[in-house]
Formats: C-alpha cells, sequence, structure tokens
C-alpha cells in the first residue's frame, strides 16, 4: 500500500501521502522486528542473541514514528479541510519533537540496562522494568489524535471518520490485549487491517480526487487565460492609449509597455503548470493596477503592504482576486474605493490578503453571474493541487469583499528558476521591478 501510494503521488509533495508511506513503513519494520525476537528460541546462540537484540530494538523503535506519521497524517489531511485549533498549530510540533526524543533516547539506553525490554541468551526476550514508558507514550498520542479527531469530527465524511476510528481503537484494543496476556500478538495485525481501511476509504479516494483534479486543471487552463483577458479591459486599455497618444505622448508610451507586459505575463502563464514566486505574481498584479488607475484615476487607490515575497504561489492566483476587487468591487462603486493587498507571515503558512471597501455582496447567497465564480473556482482548485494551500472569500453587501489566500511552508521550491522568471517579463518594463507606493498610487 506504502509504494502503490507513493508510486501514485507522482512528485505532488502530498503531505497526506508521504505520511500514509510513512506508516505503512513504520508498520512494516515493527512487524519485521517482531518476528526476529520471537523467531529463536532460548537458549540463544550468539546469532540468534544478535537477531533478537536487532529485532526487539526495532519493534520498539518504530512503535513512536509510526504514531507520528499517523499524527501528520491527521494534521495534514485537517489543514485542508479547515482551520486546526490554535493551540495545536503552535504547541504540537515542538510537545511531538521532545516525545519522540525522550522516547528514542530510553530505546538506546535500553540496550544496555534493559529498562523498556532485555535479552538475554538463556531466556531471550523480556520485558523490562519500566516497560510501561512505552505504553504510556503510546496513549499520550492515542489521546492526541483521538483529540484531534474529534476536535474536527463535523468536517469528515462517514468513510473518513471510519478510517480514522478504526486507527484510534483497533491498535488500542489490541495493545490492551498484548499488555494483559504476555506473547500474544496482535498489534501490527490491527494496525495493517486499519491501514488497509484507511488505504480503501480515504487514500483510493484522494488519489482518484487528485486525478479528476489534474484533469479538469488541464481542461480549465485554457479558460484561466481567456478569463484574464476580457474584452472590455482590452477596448477600454485600448481607448485609453489613443486618447493619451493625442494628450500625452510619453504616457501613452509607458502605457504601451505596461500593456505589452500584462498580455506576456498572460501568455506565459497559460503554460505554467507550477508555482511561480509570488515576487513575479506580484509584479503582473502592479503592472494590471497601473494600468487600470490610468483609466478609472482618483476612483481607484491602491495600497500595498508586503513585508516578505520569498514562497511561491499558482500562477494568475492573485491576478484573478485582484480583478475581481477592481471590476466586481470598487468599479461598480460611484464614488470608487481602494483595494488593498496585504501579505503576513505566520508560523506554518504564508497569508496573503486582497481586500476592497465596494459594493460587496453576499456571500450566503448563490449567485451564477459567470465569470468571477469561473475564476474563484480555478484558484481553489490550483491552489489546493499545486502549493496544498487554500482560498476562503468573505463579503457583505456595502461593506466590501476579502479574499485571502493560504499558502502553507511545505519547504518545496518554485517551478521555475529566477532566470525563467525575468525573462517573462519585457526588458523595456524593468523599471516595474522597482515600482513603489506613495500616496496609495502604484508609481
Amino acid at each position: 500500500m506504502g509504494v502503490h501510494t507513493l508510486i501514485g503521488e507522482r512528485g505532488r509533495h502530498d503531505g497526506v501521502s508521504r505520511c500514509f508511506v510513512g506508516i505503512c513503513l513504520a508498520n512494516a519494520v515493527m512487524a519485521l522486528g517482531d518476528m526476529t525476537s520471537w523467531a529463536p528460541t532460548p537458549p540463544l546462540d550468539e546469532a540468534g542473541y544478535v537477531l533478537v537484540v536487532a529485532g526487539s530494538f526495532a519493534y520498539y523503535a518504530a512503535v513512536m514514528p509510526l504514531y507520528l506519521f499517523f499524527t501528520g497524517y491527521i494534521v495534514s489531511y485537517l489543514k485542508r479541510r479547515t482551520q486546526l485549533v490554535p493551540a495545536v498549530r503552535r504547541a504540537a510540533p515542538l510537545l511531538l519533537g521532545m516525545l519522540f526524543a525522550a522516547y528514542l533516547a530510553c530505546c538506546i539506553a535500553s540496550l544496555w540496562n534493559g529498562m523498556l525490554f532485555s535479552v538475554t541468551p538463556e531466556e531471550g526476550y523480556a520485558r523490562g522494568d519500566l516497560f510501561w514508558i512505552s505504553q504510556a507514550s503510546v496513549i499520550a498520542l492515542h489521546l492526541l489524535n483521538a483529540f484531534l479527531v474529534l476536535c474536527h469530527f463535523g468536517c469528515l465524511t462517514i468513510a473518513e471518520r471510519l478510517g480514522f476510528a478504526s486507527y484510534l481503537v483497533l491498535p488500542m484494543v489490541a495493545n490492551a490485549v498484548q499488555v494483559v496476556s504476555f506473547g500474544i500478538a496482535l498489534l501490527n495485525a490491527s494496525i495493517t487491517v486499519a491501514l488497509l481501511i484507511i488505504f480503501i476509504s480515504i487514500q483510493s479516494e484522494r488519489k482518484a480526487l487528485l486525478a479528476r483534479r489534474d484533469r479538469e486543471l488541464a481542461e480549465a487552463r485554457a479558460s484561466i487565460m481567456l478569463s484574464q483577458i476580457q474584452p472590455y479591459f482590452l477596448y477600454n486599455t485600448l481607448t485609453a492609449i489613443r486618447e493619451l497618444c493625442l494628450i500625452d505622448p510619453d504616457e501613452a508610451a509607458r502605457t504601451v509597455t505596461d500593456f505589452s507586459s500584462y498580455l506576456r505575463e498572460n501568455m506565459a502563464s497559460l503554460t505554467s503548470s507550477c508555482p511561480i514566486p509570488f515576487e513575479r505574481e506580484l509584479r503582473h498584479v502592479r503592472t494590471y493596477l497601473s494600468l487600470e488607475q490610468r483609466r478609472f484615476g482618483e476612483r481607484l487607490r491602491v495600497e500595498f503592504d508586503v513585508p516578505t515575497t520569498a514562497f511561491c504561489l499558482p500562477p494568475l492566483s492573485l491576478q484573478v482576486l485582484t480583478e475581481n476587487a477592481v471590476r466586481h468591487g470598487v468599479a461598480k462603486r460611484e464614488e470608487g474605493g481602494c483595494v488593498r493587498i496585504v501579505v503576513r507571515e505566520e508560523s506554518d503558512a504564508f497569508t496573503v490578503v486582497v481586500e476592497d471597501d465596494g459594493v460587496g455582496f453576499d456571500a450566503t447567497r448563490t449567485v451564477d453571474d459567470g465569470r468571477l465564480h469561473v475564476g474563484i473556482a480555478n484558484v481553489q482548485a490550483r491552489m489546493e493541487t499545486l502549493v496544498g494551500g487554500a482560498l476562503s472569500v468573505e463579503s457583505a453587501p456595502g461593506v466590501g469583499t476579502r479574499a485571502t489566500l493560504r499558502v502553507p511552508k511545505a519547504g518545496e521550491g518554485c517551478g521555475e528558476s529566477e532566470s525563467l522568471v525575468n525573462e517573462a517579463v519585457p526588458m523595456e518594463a524593468a523599471y516595474l521591478m522597482g515600482s513603489r507606493v506613495k500616496g496609495g498610487r502604484a508609481r
């Protein structure tokens, strides 16, 4: 199951699948260690003694990683569905790391002092006086995993609840039987059964969903491109350039440069299937807003609060949200308004907020108004598939709209090198890279 999942991942860098593979690997090590520690019959010769010691150590050492991988599986899975409890996000990594380090130290120490287990040539394997420490550690992780699942129970489907419940209940029952009745080995079998249930009820469904998403993204790429080059925007920009040619030729030339940069970046995004540096996406948005400010004048104000750009996101994701803010928010308000782009770095993710004080809409109602929802749906799908992120939109009539992109700190690099990024920007538009915002206007 682990190999099947690993092959099916196909470079997606999916934390859920990686944790599932880790669970399978740790369970395989436990099973192998358990078999080798019980196979030789006392009294043990030298080879049998070494085999039992190695098997016992492998079994004990793999127990903690197995449950830690399951904790990671739950966390990675839930992060795609809902916002995790803040205390879990902040404290869990440190506490789990300390627990693993302490447990591994006990396993290593047992090779000499027999605190968790001991092996002698005469009697073979035996539990140590502090065997209860290994059981207490497992119970603590089980309680943590149960807490995570129960806190977010409402966002899970029936199949997902069954899968998680099987991994919480079956190993605990088997472990209790083993503690009471020494010599009965049920833990590995129960974990394997639970893994099979998870594989059937969750992993197989996720693989089919990801494959379907891949097809949908491939089909949607062209529509994303077309949705970003709206006829109204082309007509209005060309009309503005024509008027500038008569009254301000220099400004007309700068507008043509911006327009060329905008079109080239959109064309480049059509063939881009990897995340791109946020700095590149931000340059594209600045170009777009510069063009729109020439058309709307003082009706469109722009503010940026971007202390960091050291992350990647799907191409045209920020662009879609910004265009929606201008077209469906500020432009529909007679006196205009302000579009604000804010970036914040959290402990485990970057958040990008695009907000406007335009007309807003009722977020509780489903409105079939064409391209707006198509663009949002595409951004949501690409965020989840390409970077494991999420998009949330909040709005209220007469107040404005707030769209938030959340990009996890997954540790993977961008899909394109900086040289390719630079090539995507016209040389004559290089001044945009140093663009600044002064008095709410992009310059």
